[in-house]
């Protein structure tokens, strides 16, 4: 694919008129006009009615408004406001106030672990982090592609047909919300319709007359009847987008393959010369604008949409459209919505050096997919049929499920698994604040006379600590069915049509639960480091060990020096690697051996986000020689230490890993000289790192005089995007602390 998409002086315009809106934002009035419709308005009714008439309430009532040049229509602001979900004032009609009582009742034992964010220094008696108690929703797609071949209406006729034929009396409660729900998406739409005509019988100038009524024809079909033309997918998808936005806040609910639902709709206008490729990338800007516009300053709530890949046959399902989401998303200095590319065999050469290219002057905000690898973790043992796995997407950052097909609860929680490693060190001491944190911990290092012995009591901790976290998801599981019901989402999500429930009430097709254990490369070297050290070579006791760990390794710098140089993972080392993959596979398995209330399952989904530095502050000095407070590392990358020998035999020692047993999705973060890397060199890098079996591919090319500079001079770099963990931000926009981790990540160079 050769043509170009051009940023035209219109775009431009409405680009800065989106992002002004967008940074001063009107308030969403949801709160408090459902508020008042559910404990005033329709207080009598049944629960489920009750719920889905005070939302309906409150989106019907949402103001309209429609800014001059905008073929797009349809806006509100904000993350909005889900009070069935997690608002106190609500009582127990909010799910998550609801769970927090529950699991502090039930589940004691996660209360005592789970900690707050250590946002600053850790003061002394203030515990340190190791595992949250939340459920943070979102993370998934939905199946829009109903609404673009459907219409609403053809979407309500099936769901009140099935009311009429429904014998449960729960499944006709769900059918009737969903109804209830659709009808408020068709007259909010109308309210639209309705200010259109009003603004056109205002109208004078010609031209002006004819923009409107062009938006009126488009609004006047879709979302109600099925799309005919790409523009009205377009204008079908936004505003089903937002409808559902409005319903379920959540970053990580995303697009997921928006080039596979719209090409369709493109395809024949295109074909036939009706609509140039830059006229269709005109269309596509509108939208990511209109996307980015409703969230402008929230980098970090993810909106993702993935392009190429497969079909569920397996067969190539790059397309024109897939080009084009490049093309345009390469013009626009957004952050939302991201748009991240799968790479498989079966794709044209083309596509693989479209996405290398990508990866290279994409902004930092490139995140490359391997199908393959990602496909045998996904359908391992049985879980999923490749039908399914070949529809993956991701649920923001990369939380990999098919799309359209599982419920909310697919990416809740991280779980500082370098903290249960410190914690078995020194006996349920941490080294941050001196307090004494257990679980099941019989003793410290000192108490064991074999690593083996060490090691297997290092499980037992990983172990209980999840399957604590993992009863806790089914208690908020379990309440989000009851008070959130999410009945437009719900409406397209797989087989909750046919099962007659919300898709946390078991309606859909994958209940899995999914989390992120994270600085699992800090622990496996720690572990090496340990075993040699103690067990090995006995060059320390226990006790010397943990008095240096204590210490900070202050007054204890020769066995600082040798800890540092017992080998790390990622320097080819066989026995560093067979360690770090030794711990993958203990975590994956932990988060493998539970089943949930409805039998799904719990996936491990590796990456870092924003975690590095705020986890490692919570962090005493570990046996791999790393000093308190250092932040820990990315994904399954060797941490910096580790990635002295060269990119080359770093990604060789990823490859000695299990790949297969990480079912949500693995990531890894390389930064580049961008003095050294380029395309050929890219793309020979990328094909190792697949035939190694790496999922997950990211990483900066922005020079370190640049990120230097951007600190000392924040008003000048305001454009400055930077890959952070999953997503990309505004690096100016970021944390201090967050920006000095990505400044001193290791940058590999010639």
């Amino acid at each position: 694919m050769t043509k170009q998409f051009q940023l035209t002086d219109p775009l431009r315009t409405l680009a800065a008129e989106t992002a002004k809106r967008g940074a001063n934002p009107p308030p969403c009035l949801r709160r408090e006009n459902e508020t008042r419709a559910f404990f005033e308005l329709y207080k009598d009714l049944p629960l489920r009615e009750r719920q889905a008439r005070s939302f309906a309430y409150a989106l019907v009532n949402e103001p309209v408004r429609l800014y001059p040049g905008e073929r797009v229509n349809g806006t509100f602001f904000g993350g909005g406001h889900d009070a069935p979900l997690s608002d106190p004032e609500w009582g127990e009609h909010s799910a998550h106030p609801r769970a927090a009582r529950r699991i502090a009742a039930e589940i004691p034992e996660l209360v005592a672990l789970a900690n707050q964010w250590p946002e600053r220094e850790p003061e002394p008696g203030k515990a340190s982090y190791l595992m949250d108690t939340g459920a943070a929703p979102g993370h998934i797609a939905w199946n829009y592609d109903l609404v673009l071949s459907l219409g609403i209406e053809g979407l309500l006729e099936r769901h009140r047909e099935a009311l009429q034929l429904a014998a449960d009396p729960e499944a006709r409660a769900y059918y009737e919300g969903v109804v209830i729900c659709l009808e408020a998406v068709l007259a909010w739409n109308q309210r639209h319709v309705d200010e259109l005509r009003r603004v056109l019988a205002e109208a004078q100038a010609d031209d002006e007359r004819a923009f409107f009524e062009a938006n009126l024809c488009v609004m006047e079909r879709v979302p109600a009847k099925p799309a005919r033309t790409f523009r009205e997918a377009i204008q079908s998808f936004h505003f089903q987008w937002l409808c559902v936005m409005y319903e379920v806040p959540y970053g990580g609910n995303s697009p997921g393959r928006l080039d596979y639902f719209l090409w369709p709709y493109l395809q024949r206008e295109y074909e036939v010369g009706e609509l140039s490729y830059q006229d269709a990338g005109e269309l596509v800007a509108e939208l990511f604008l209109k996307m980015d516009e409703r969230v402008h300053l929230q980098d970090g709530h993810v909106n993702t949409i993935v392009v190429g890949g497969v079909k569920p046959a397996g067969t190539d399902a790059v397309n024109p459209l897939s080009y084009l989401l490049l093309d345009v998303f390469e013009e626009l200095n957004l952050t939302h919505p991201a748009v991240y590319a799968r790479i498989s065999e079966t794709n044209p050469p083309e596509w693989t050096d479209r996405c290398v290219a990508y990866m290279l002057n994409g902004g930092n905000r490139a995140q490359l997919l391997a199908d393959e690898p990602i496909f045998r973790a996904m359908t391992r043992d049985g879980h999923m049929p490749f039908e399914d796995a070949a529809m993956y997407m991701c649920g923001g950052c990369m939380e990999l499920n098919p799309h359209g097909m599982n419920s909310d609860l697919l990416w809740t929680f991280t779980y500082n698994v370098p903290k249960t490693l410190e914690l078995l060190i020194t006996g349920g001491e941490c080294l941050t604040t001196g307090q004494k944190q257990r679980l099941s911990m019989p003793g410290s290092l000192r108490d064991f006379d074999g690593f083996e012995g060490f090691y297997a009591a290092f499980e037992r901790e990983v172990r209980q600590a999840l399957h604590a976290k993992f009863r806790c998801l089914d208690i908020y599981s379990e309440e989000r069915a009851r008070c959130r019901p999410a009945f437009l989402q719900s409406s397209m999500v797989a087989d909750c049509l046919e099962r007659g429930r919300n898709l946390q009430d078991g309606g859909a097709r994958y209940a899995d639960y999914g989390g992120t254990p994270c600085g699992l490369q800090n622990v496996a070297d720690s572990l090496y480091a340990l075993e040699v050290a103690v067990f090995e070579e006995a060059f320390c006791t226990a006790d010397e060990l943990i008095e240096a760990l204590r210490a900070d390794f202050e007054g204890h710098a020769q066995l600082h020096h040798r800890l540092l140089q017992v080998p790390k993972y990622g320097q080819g080392d066989p026995g560093a690697d067979a360690m770090m993959d030794r711990v993958l596979t203990t975590v994956c398995a932990a988060f493998d051996s539970y089943r949930n209330r409805h039998g799904g399952r719990a996936k491990p989904i590796i990456f870092t986000f924003v975690w590095a530095p705020e986890m490692g502050r919570s962090l005493g000095a570990s046996p791999d020689g790393r000093r308190a407070g250092q932040p820990i590392a990315h994904g399954l990358t060797p941490q910096a230490a580790g990635m002295t020998e060269g990119i080359t035999t770093a990604i060789g020692s990823l490859g000695t890993l299990s790949h297969d047993v990480v079912s949500g999705g693995a990531s890894t973060m390389w930064d580049m000289d961008a003095a050294w890397i380029n395309q050929p060199l890219l793309k020979s890098i990328w094909t190792t790192f697949v035939q190694k079996g790496g999922h997950i591919f990211q990483g900066n090319t922005t020079s370190v005089a640049d990120l230097e500079a951007a600190m000392d001079d924040p008003t000048a770099y305001g454009h400055l995007i930077v890959r952070v963990g999953g997503f990309s931000a505004r690096f100016v926009n970021l944390a201090r602390p967050l920006q000095e981790e990505i400044l001193e990540r290791h940058r590999h160079q010639a």
